[in-house]
């Protein structure tokens, strides 16, 4: 048995499809900003998000640094390495770029 839908129909539900898909990117746009005062470590700004990751803030995309991280304890070894490597430094964007 197969079922017919009228063209109306269909654009009735492409429509709500469409509705839906834009709700849920809103949610997620919403459940990933961040909250509360940016802290600072070794000039590393982050802050926590929404879900309770903390993010660094001013971090170019191809940097460690860039993502999420569990506890600010994992996040400032994490910063600790870096520093001692050299590699913090270019990773870092400036406040006022």
């Amino acid at each position: 048995m197969s079922s017919y839908l009228s063209e109306t129909e269909k654009e009735y539900l492409q429509e709500k499809r469409t509705q839906a898909e834009l709700f849920d990117k809103q949610i997620a746009i919403k459940n990933s900003a961040l909250v509360g005062e940016p802290k600072e470590y070794k000039g590393v700004e982050y802050s926590m998000n929404q879900r309770g990751l903390y993010e660094c803030i001013n971090v170019d995309s191809s940097s460690p640094l860039y993502g999420v991280f569990t506890s600010t304890s994992i996040l400032h070894s994490i910063i600790d390495k870096l520093e001692a490597r050299g590699k913090l430094a270019h990773n870092v964007k400036s406040k006022n770029a």
